[in-house]
């Protein structure tokens, strides 16, 4: 059971880890005057993750950048 928990930890950072990433290409992408769509294949090659995930991504966090 400790195994599992450890494990669920690991996840918890990873995706903590993601989200800060993104949001940093998020905010630099806008910093720099890049469209949404060159901040979505930003997104979708530096973090690996899909369009779908990208968008989300985007959505969460281009109200702060903006």
């Amino acid at each position: 059971m400790c195994k599992a928990f450890e494990d669920m930890k690991e996840e918890g950072r990873q995706e903590g880890r993601i989200e800060g990433r993104a949001e940093e290409i998020v905010e630099t992408g806008y910093e720099f005057g890049l469209t949404a769509e060159d901040i979505l294949i930003r997104l979708q090659s530096k973090l690996n993750i899909s369009l779908e995930e990208a968008e989300l991504f985007l959505k969460m966090y281009e109200k702060q950048a903006v």
